[in-house]
């Protein structure tokens, strides 16, 4: 009897340790899910616009905030009637608005780089809605597509800025974004710029590269592709063989032949546009190359900004090229290109300073201005050496050198003795730009705890400018 006792009481502290393990267990991964959670409040722009999971199209109209709760979904919150009403949107909403020059993504999503390289983003994601190519998996089946020209193979889809794409069990899709919400029941490409999406195979191709996308956190995707036999039968891998036209699969031939360099885009022109009036006759898939504008690299020096950039215009349809470049202080200025040219200097920039760049384009017989690409540049600072070379007596020798491509006018090195102003000496601003810069003198009564050397009173094209260079030691 007492060893039954014993036997019970055994089971009994089983039980109740496994009951205690799965508490614990369970409290863990509750504060481990509520860490992983996005716990800011996100305000939204009237006039934006987005799709909650259902693909209902939302307009914002009033002001609101997206958040993220426990269950990982991001909901929208708006005042009404003196209330908070609050409505799912879904793992991955995303904002866009007309007036902005950028998507908003929020969320876990996976960006699928050109390197082959994936890259986890997390809360909220700013995609600039122009070229090259940005491309994230969401979830399974549901992608994330962002460039300045979107279109598929067979061009029933054109379209710009973003566009979400999600695939049922069939590969068959379903395209989402401000200007439209369609199925497709056919398998298709979709290309951007500088990638094409194979959808129904969940392929990204980039150059001669194919991304498998079923890799990334795994896919349900259950379609086949065909291949095409000879005699014109369609054979499904899964066994099934249908009778099939030459026209079958031509894309997957075709696309083999699209141009992905834009080093090589102008030689291949006329061959391709050759081969594209024989497949319109056909009623073959080909890619339209008579005209392309690309902002190919923006560099900046002290004070210009380098606009690099390519055009392809057999048909001179583009009625004018420019870029605008915006000093983020409310000025802004407008700058036409040549087509006939590939490189634009901007001059007579201010030193370490961001700018907003926007590479457009205007069409002959449109009254509308395309933003194709828009970049973040800042120029850089000159570059100055201030330093003590000795101090002897009551005497300070200095020595300062500034970039020759960036002489001053005129400037004045002081001496601050505590913060007081002690002496200053005006320098040849010449024999600072030299390789051994300019060595001036300093005389002194007494030296402080504290002594600073500085390069002030600035003076460039006349104009004053305001440039950290000093030297600080401590007596």
């Amino acid at each position: 009897m007492k060893n039954k006792f014993h036997v019970n009481n055994a089971k009994m502290f089983i039980v109740f340790a496994v009951i205690i393990a799965i508490i614990v267990a369970l409290f863990i991964f509750f504060i481990m899910r509520f860490n992983s959670l996005d716990n800011n409040k996100y305000p939204i722009k009237i006039g934006s616009s987005f799709y909650n999971d259902d693909y209902n199209y939302l307009k914002v109209e009033k002001e609101s905030y997206l958040a993220q709760r426990f269950d990982g979904n991001y909901y929208w919150y708006q005042k009404e009637n003196n209330k908070t009403k609050k409505e799912k949107i879904g793992a991955n909403p995303v904002i866009y608005n007309k007036n902005d020059y950028k998507v908003y993504l929020f969320g876990t999503a996976y960006q699928v780089k050109s390197s082959s390289e994936i890259e986890t983003v997390t809360g909220v994601t700013e995609i600039v809605k122009s070229s090259p190519t940005k491309f994230f998996k969401l979830r399974d089946r549901k992608y994330l597509m962002v460039d300045s020209n979107l279109k598929t193979n067979d061009k029933s889809v054109k379209t710009s800025g973003y566009l979400i794409i999600e695939l049922d069990k069939q590969g068959n899709a379903t395209f989402a974004n401000n200007e439209l919400n369609i199925k497709t029941i056919k398998p298709l490409i979709l290309k951007g710029t500088t990638m094409s999406f194979d959808i129904a195979n969940e392929k990204l191709i980039y150059g001669k590269k194919e991304i498998n996308l079923k890799n990334i956190i795994g896919s349900t995707n259950n379609y086949k592709e065909t291949k095409k036999e000879k005699g014109g039968t369609i054979t499904s891998l899964s066994g099934d063989t249908n009778s099939g036209s030459d026209d079958e699969g031509y894309y997957d031939e075709y696309v083999k032949d699209v141009i992905y360099s834009v080093n090589n885009l102008t030689k291949s022109v006329t061959d391709v546009n050759d081969k594209a009036n024989t497949s319109v006759k056909k009623g073959e898939i080909y890619y339209d190359f008579s005209k392309y504008v690309a902002l190919k690299s923006v560099t900046s020096s002290i004070t210009t900004i380098t606009v690099n950039y390519t055009v392809v215009d057999s048909n001179n349809e583009y009625q004018a090229l420019f870029v605008i470049l915006d000093d983020n202080n409310g000025s802004s200025n407008k700058y036409f290109l040549n087509k006939n040219e590939n490189s634009y200097v901007l001059r007579n920039l201010a030193i370490d300073h961001n700018y907003t760049l926007s590479f457009g384009y205007k069409l002959v017989g449109e009254n509308d201005e395309h933003i194709d690409d828009v970049v973040n540049v800042k120029t850089k600072s000159p570059s100055c050496s201030l330093s003590v070379v000795k101090v002897s007596g009551r005497v300070i020798t200095y020595n300062v050198k500034i970039s020759p491509e960036y002489k001053f006018d005129s400037g004045i090195v002081h001496l601050y003795v505590d913060g007081a102003s002690a002496n200053s000496q005006n320098v040849n601003m010449n024999s600072a730009a030299a390789s051994s810069g300019f060595t001036g003198t300093l005389s002194f009564n007494n030296l402080g705890n504290i002594n600073t050397l500085k390069l002030e009173n600035l003076v460039y094209n006349g104009n004053s400018v305001f440039f950290d260079c000093s030297y600080r030691f401590v007596n």
